[in-house]
């Protein structure tokens, strides 16, 4: 199945980089382009698209105030952020707000696609580089208390390289698992927990102490 993506982004020799490499990467198409939010949020185009790469630093309002906008409605695509800004508390705000994943530019092409279908199939994706600072300051932000999980020392092994912020391959190459037995983990996981994301699934476990960075 072909993902639609919608693109938000200003710079318009990056833009046009990423609308003319990433869709020789299989099941990705470019359904819409708009250089600010406020173009972005106006155009019926991004009602059909799958995922949102979204800029945050753009004229107008900037790309948090995107996310916040997109939230208020019955229906939204999965957004994942491709910026420059580096600093915990923006990925903090950003991931709060709504959107599924953070990475930051610069970030290898393949790993940008990888992101995009993370986040298309439910996933949250947070750049390697940001990874820990991002998950002290979420759980720090809601408090360090939570029950065990009935996890298993594999289980426990993928929360950790989650906390770490790698995609579905990396870690299905790190415990040398197919990808789609990843996935089925993941759903194990999710279902011990009860929980629906990444994010709520590695805070959970930093809570308990089944994970540490």
């Amino acid at each position: 199945m072909t993902i639609q993506l919608y693109l938000c982004e200003d710079n318009a020799i990056f833009a046009r980089d990423l609308i003319e490499k990433l869709p020789r990467m299989v099941d990705v198409r470019f359904c819409g382009h708009a250089e600010c939010a406020e173009a972005a949020l106006a155009d019926p185009a991004l009602d059909g698209a799958d995922v949102l790469l979204l800029d945050l630093e753009m004229p107008g309002n900037g790309g948090l105030w995107c996310i916040e906008q997109l939230s208020l409605r019955e229906s939204y695509p999965e957004i994942l952020v491709l910026t420059t800004t580096s600093s915990e508390d923006v990925v903090f705000l950003a991931i709060q707000k709504g959107a599924a994943g953070y990475l930051l530019k610069g970030t290898a092409l393949k790993k940008v696609y990888q992101g995009i279908v993370d986040v298309s199939e439910g996933g949250c994706v947070i750049d390697s580089q940001l990874a820990a600072r991002f998950w002290n300051l979420f759980l720090s932000a809601r408090g360090r208390s939570g029950p065990n999980y009935e996890l298993n020392p594999e289980e426990i092994d993928l929360l950790n390289l989650m906390a770490r912020g790698l995609s579905n391959p990396e870690l299905g190459s790190a415990m040398g698992r197919k990808r789609t037995n990843i996935k089925k983990m993941l759903a194990r996981i999710y279902r011990k927990m009860s929980v629906n994301s990444r994010v709520e699934a590695v805070r959970l476990a930093m809570q308990a102490g089944l994970v540490e960075l």
